[in-house]
């Protein structure tokens, strides 16, 4: 039973990823609240796209918050993930609150919700909710824990938005299948051929364009070697001539 929960995960992860992620380490990030962080443990490892380091904030006791200014954009968050950290499930949120604004002030309550505590590291888990409004600053709360010990961490936080054209993505994302996820560098990319794709590309976790995949050499399934691979989160840019999606993919 545990062995299929954990695929049913995984593979209910990777379609979700099939949307945009909001957040990216060159955006301003801000804590809320009293934070106390170790050195190389600060808020900004919270969207520095890299699983193994993280965010750990020893004064819990008034909650803790982030905001993040996307920097002149704006995008309209349907989905948070949170992948938990290295250690201590005890410092695991066990909450969380996503609000919005347009002015960096005035902010607006979009969605809350609870996370059920686990004692899988590096475990990613994605929670959908309804919004409509697009905002150029998102800011996240959390104000319970999974333990007692007055502190939190989090290895990553993200939010993504829907991806243009979500019933032909939908099928183009059926039709493909990455493994193993998290990887190091090297992974399958597997495709039913029912979607004729056009284009293939590999950016990192700032956009920048990595590899662009041969097609020709995609049948049913090709292998994937990322040059020079670190650990951190990349994104498999999947294009047809109806529908775009992205696969995230997790180096460690």
């Amino acid at each position: 039973m545990k062995i299929k929960l954990f695929y049913f995960t995984l593979f209910y992860g990777m379609v979700l990823s099939a949307q945009t992620p909001i957040f990216n380490s060159g955006m301003t990030i801000t804590a809320e609240g009293s934070v106390n962080s170790p050195v190389g443990e600060q808020v900004d490892k919270i969207i520095d796209g890299n699983t193994n380091t993280k965010f750990l904030d020893f004064n819990f006791s008034d909650g803790m918050g982030f905001t993040v200014n996307l920097g002149g954009s704006s995008s309209t968050a349907t989905s948070i993930e949170i992948t938990t950290a290295n250690d201590s499930p005890n410092r695991d949120a066990q909450n969380y609150e996503v609000l919005g604004s347009n002015d960096g002030t005035n902010f607006t309550s979009i969605t809350t919700g609870i996370i059920p505590c686990v004692a899988t590291r590096f475990f990613a888990r994605t929670f959908t909710f309804a919004n409509t409004i697009s905002y150029g600053y998102y800011r996240i709360i959390f104000t319970t824990q999974c333990g007692s010990d007055n502190s939190i961490q989090f290895a990553e936080v993200q939010l993504y938005e829907n991806a243009l054209g979500i019933s032909d993505n939908k099928l183009l994302n059926q039709s493909i299948e990455v493994y193993p996820n998290p990887n190091n560098g090297s992974f399958y990319l597997k495709h039913n051929g029912n979607s004729k794709l056009t284009e293939i590309v590999i950016t990192d976790i700032l956009g920048k364009k990595i590899q662009a995949l041969d097609l020709k050499l995609l049948k049913t399934q090709l292998n994937i070697e990322i040059p020079n691979p670190v650990s951190g989160i990349y994104f498999l840019n999947i294009n047809t001539e109806k529908a775009s999606i992205t696969k995230k993919i997790i180096i460690q």
